[in-house]
């Protein structure tokens, strides 16, 4: 099954996070093992930390999707490394990237070229044109048509997992989640935990339970010791910062808690790293982020393979 998706277009400030979002909206109204899907976006020529189009915003708007937060990211070998399916806007950004990593070819299509397997066509009619600098409806239109390709994308999607039992239990809706927080992080843990709800997961709430100050690494060691037991499957911390629960949870033998403040780093932390604790700043970054970040943390899964001796000299360090 396709667990993790990255689109990439040039810039990743306009028809990549259109993609992206769009996709991420129709999966989660699809809902069941789709919803668990992981789906990120990179651009081959980004600026790191530009933002989306105002264009884009606008018509992302219309979908009921707010682009106003993203921030563009160069695409990275790790994040292709991750990615189950890896789908560019054209052909030459297909091409520009099996150029660079030619061990990705057997995952990397341009879009309309994986949906249409069926109807070949030339390179050059599965491209979807580059709306940067033109009007709003140039967007709007290239959003529709986005739409439209992501539907095949996600009935395609759906006929591979139909019927299939193979991956439950592995992530989303059958993990128990151990939740705990300082003062500082008692706001955006009850934002966590309404999604936590909203979404079906198990979890405990460990408190705190009001903006009272106490000590973070008190409400660390709760969480890290629950999930060092084996009582929960994944744990999620929040303080100021999140560096104090962060290196609190770290002290508990058999924890590798990961302070993560952008989805990227969320998604190694699950694939590469096999962290079982998050740990979040309530003072760095806001809610919405914030439940992205949880959204792509608890999704994901370990990678194994090359990652799986390296997890292992990271826990025999615990005994020296």
């Amino acid at each position: 099954m396709v667990r993790n998706i990255l689109f990439v277009c040039t810039g990743n400030t306009c028809r990549s996070p259109m993609a992206a979002a769009l996709l991420r909206q129709l999966l989660n109204e699809r809902g069941g093992k789709l919803e668990r899907i992981r789906v990120s976006s990179a651009g081959l020529y980004a600026h790191p930390g530009a933002p989306a189009s105002p264009e884009a915003v606008e018509t992302m708007r219309g979908y009921g999707v707010d682009l106003a937060n993203h921030l563009a990211r160069e695409l990275a070998r790790e994040e292709l490394a991750a990615a189950d399916l890896i789908l560019t806007m054209t052909n030459a950004q297909k091409n520009q990237i099996l150029k660079i990593y030619p061990e990705v070819k057997d995952r990397t299509y341009v879009l309309r070229e994986y949906i249409s397997k069926d109807r070949p066509a030339g390179p050059d009619q599965w491209d979807v044109p580059d709306p940067f600098g033109q009007p709003l409806a140039v967007y709007q239109q290239c959003a529709a048509d986005l739409e439209k390709d992501l539907r095949v994308l996600i009935d395609m999607l759906a006929s591979a997992v139909k019927g299939g039992d193979a991956d439950q239990g592995k992530g989303g809706e059958k993990m128990r989640i151990a939740l705990g927080a300082d003062h500082a992080g008692f706001h955006l843990k009850e934002e966590i935990a309404k999604y936590l709800r909203d979404k079906g997961y198990e979890y405990k709430d460990f408190g705190v339970f009001s903006t009272e100050a106490v000590d973070y690494p008190d409400q660390a060691a709760i969480v890290a010791k629950a999930v060092a037991r084996k009582e929960f499957d994944q744990g999620i911390l929040i303080c100021g910062t999140g560096i104090g629960v962060s290196i609190s949870a770290n002290k508990i033998k058999g924890v590798r808690a990961a302070l993560c403040h952008d989805v990227f780093s969320a998604q190694m932390a699950r694939a590469h790293n096999d962290c079982n604790i998050l740990a979040l700043g309530a003072r760095v970054i806001g809610p919405g982020l914030a439940l992205s970040i949880v959204e792509a943390y608890l999704t994901g899964e370990f990678a194994g393979g090359r990652h799986q001796q390296r997890v292992e000299k990271i826990m025999r360090l615990e005994d020296e």
